[in-house]
């Protein structure tokens, strides 16, 4: 008894992680076919255009003064962290750029392809320090134009 429990116990394991291995591979196979439908024109979804879109967030310090951060550290510290969470080609693809920065109230503009909103948004949550100055840095809007951008950051 005990040797046919255990030759069904494996035979039951054994079709399962077949029938994983097998929507696996078929999920693959059908990801590459439509990937090389879209890129021949012959699909139903096309290939997304990345659009530019403005972040607007704002630094607040949580220990430390929020004067010592300027603009430069500022982008420094957002492309050293999203280098180091994404790679040089994370970071080519999805083009993150400080458009603005008032040092005063410590609020600022950042520019980046829309397909990366959500790695943005993380990316943002693990900058603890800059410059020295613990910070926190909270998004505050996602705009599709700088101008809309501009206007938020004036209501904040």
């Amino acid at each position: 008894m005990s040797l046919e429990y255990t030759l069904l116990v494996s035979a039951v394991a054994i079709s399962l992680v077949a029938l994983y291995l097998s929507v696996a591979s078929w999920l693959k196979m059908r990801r590459a076919v439509s990937l090389v439908r879209s890129a021949l024109g012959n699909s139903k979804t096309k290939i997304v255009k990345p659009r530019r879109r403005y972040l607007v967030f704002e630094i607040i310090a949580v220990s430390g003064d929020l004067s010592h951060v300027r603009r430069d550290h500022v982008e420094k510290a957002l492309q050293k962290n999203f280098q180091l969470l994404y790679g040089l080609i994370g970071y080519g693809a999805a083009r993150p750029s400080l458009v603005y920065y008032d040092e005063s109230r410590g609020a600022g503009i950042l520019a980046f392809k829309h397909l990366w909103r959500n790695h943005v948004f993380l990316l943002l949550s693990l900058i603890k320090e800059i410059n020295g100055v613990r910070v926190l840095v909270v998004p505050v809007t996602t705009t599709g134009t700088r101008k809309k951008a501009m206007k938020a950051l004036e209501k904040t």
